[in-house]
C-alpha cells in the first residue's frame, strides 16, 4: 500500500486540502526535504501534486522530482523539456547507473513556464500549485521582482500576509504548473546566462576543430579563489593557442565547459601536474569544490 502525506490549508491561498502523491519537493543542494509521499510511477505530475521551487547560485528556479519505479531519466527530462545533457548538468553524479526510487533529482523550472494568476485556462485538476520555499536573507522585494516578477501586493493577497514580515522555510503559493509538463520552447540554456555564453564558445571550439587535429591529455585543474567571480570563462592553458577555446570535462560531475585561453601557464607558479588553469566561473560550471580537481581537457594548438 502505498503512503500519503496530507498538507493544511496554506493561510490567504484560498486552496483546498490536498494530499501529496508525489513529492515534487524544490531544493538546491542541501536544502531540508520538507515532505515525502509516493504516487503513480507512470505519472511525473498528477492534481494531487504540489511543487515547492528554491533558487540556486545562478537565480534559477529548482524543485526536486523523486524517483518512481519504471520512470527513465529520457522520460524524465523529456517530460520537463530537457535534454539528457541538461540533466546531468544540474545532476552531478547521475546516470542510469545511478539512478535509484525515491532518489531526489534537481528539476531547473523556467518563470515562464509558471502560470502566475488563476485565469480562464488555469482548469481544475490540469494544474499543480507551485509555492517558493523562503530561505535566509530573503526579501518579499526580491521575491517579487527579482525571482517571480508578481506585484508584491499581488503575492500579499494571495498568501494572506499582514506585512512584508518572511521567515527561513516559510511557503509562499507564486503561481501554477502545468501537469502536461514543460515545453522545451520554454528553456533556456542550462545555467542560465552563464550557460548560454557556454554554449557560445562550445560553437566556437566546433568551429575551430573543423578539419584540426584534436589532443587530448588529463591532470589538474587549478582554481585560484582569490580571483574575483566577475571574470570571465576564462582559463590558461601550457601549450593551446592563445585565443582558442579548450574543452573541460570534470568526471565528477559530468559537466563540459568550453573556456578561452587568454595566456600560458607561468612554470614558475603552478606545478607540473596542473595542466590548465581556469576562472572561479568555470570551476563554478564544472562543479568544482576543492581548487585542485581532476579533469581532461580538449584543445588544438
Amino acid at each position: 500500500m502505498r503512503k500519503t502525506t496530507s498538507a493544511t490549508r496554506l493561510a490567504g491561498t484560498g486552496l483546498a486540502p490536498f494530499t501529496i502523491k508525489a513529492t515534487v519537493l524544490c531544493a538546491f543542494l542541501s536544502l531540508p526535504l520538507l515532505a515525502k509521499a509516493t504516487g503513480d510511477s507512470l505519472s511525473y505530475l498528477t492534481p494531487k501534486d504540489t511543487i515547492f521551487l528554491s533558487v540556486g547560485q545562478f537565480n534559477e528556479k529548482y524543485f526536486n522530482h523523486y524517483l518512481e519505479p519504471k520512470q527513465t531519466l529520457f522520460s524524465l527530462a523529456k517530460f520537463y523539456g530537457l535534454s539528457l545533457e541538461e540533466l546531468y548538468f544540474h545532476n552531478p553524479g547521475l546516470s542510469p547507473q545511478t539512478m535509484r526510487v525515491g532518489m531526489p533529482v534537481r528539476i531547473p523550472i523556467p518563470k515562464q513556464a509558471i502560470e502566475q494568476y488563476q485565469e480562464k485556462d488555469i482548469i481544475p485538476g490540469r494544474f499543480a500549485p507551485v509555492y517558493y520555499v523562503v530561505r535566509k536573507g530573503d526579501t518579499l522585494y526580491k521575491i517579487s521582482k527579482s525571482y517571480f516578477d508578481i506585484p508584491m501586493e499581488d503575492i500579499m493577497m494571495r498568501n494572506g500576509l499582514l506585512d512584508h514580515t518572511l521567515k527561513s522555510n516559510q511557503t509562499l503559493h507564486v503561481g501554477w504548473l502545468s501537469l502536461n509538463g514543460i515545453p522545451d520552447s520554454l528553456r533556456a540554456y542550462a545555467g542560465g546566462e552563464l550557460g548560454k555564453r557556454n554554449a557560445a564558445y562550445r560553437k566556437l571550439f566546433q568551429y575551430d576543430m573543423a578539419g584540426e587535429r584534436e589532443r587530448e591529455h588529463q591532470g589538474v585543474a587549478f582554481w585560484p579563489k582569490d580571483m574575483k567571480d566577475e571574470t570571465d570563462l576564462m582559463a590558461m592553458h601550457r601549450k593551446a593557442a592563445i585565443g582558442s577555446v579548450v574543452s573541460i570535462y570534470n568526471p565528477m560531475s559530468r559537466r563540459t565547459v568550453y573556456a578561452k585561453v587568454v595566456g600560458r601557464i607561468p612554470d614558475t607558479v603552478y606545478k607540473d601536474d596542473v595542466i590548465v588553469v581556469v576562472s572561479p566561473l568555470v570551476a563554478k560550471l564544472l562543479g568544482a569544490i576543492d581548487p585542485r580537481f581532476f579533469v581532461k581537457v580538449k584543445y588544438h594548438r
